[in-house]
């Protein structure tokens, strides 16, 4: 058995590893470049200095407030759909649920106030559902549910 001295091992050239360095500050200077880019400078040159403005941001919203006032026995009875903690959803046009508010407590034990927001805007029509299904939908221009809310009365 012949055993001959080990060879060396083989080295790289270079310019192998000078490339792989280009290569690597190259995709880290244009990561930099594009984030930023896409980042507060940005937003700054269009006109806006807030990151929750960014393009994925949803359509602008609104607030809808209102109250339900019950003549009569309040959370009895026939309304015993309506009490504190209630579910309020204000729908559009085609009853698509656009927002969802409670009943809260308001003047007395049978008036309750509430405040839905995140209500997006744009839409032909506004509703709002409290209680059971047999309540019906109350309807309202944009403009109206924002200026004037929902004032309801049953009884």
């Amino acid at each position: 058995m012949n055993i001959g001295p080990e060879s060396p091992p083989r080295r790289r050239p270079p310019w192998l590893a000078i490339g792989f360095a280009l290569v690597a500050l190259t995709a880290g200077g244009l990561g930099f470049g594009l984030g930023r880019a896409t980042g507060p400078d940005l937003l700054r040159a269009a006109g806006t200095d807030s990151p929750a403005a960014s393009s994925t941001s949803g359509p602008a919203t609104f607030t809808v407030d209102g109250s339900m006032t019950v003549n009569g026995n309040c959370g009895s009875g026939g309304y015993s759909d309506i009490r504190l903690g209630g579910q309020v959803e204000i729908v559009n046009q085609d009853n698509e649920v656009l927002a969802v508010g409670t009943l809260m407590n308001g003047v007395g034990s049978c008036k309750f106030n509430f405040s839905v927001s995140g209500v997006p805007e744009g839409e032909r029509l506004y509703g709002t559902k409290i209680g059971n299904a047999n309540r019906g939908v109350i309807w309202k221009s944009q403009q109206e549910a924002k200026s004037e809310g929902f004032h309801l009365t049953l009884g």
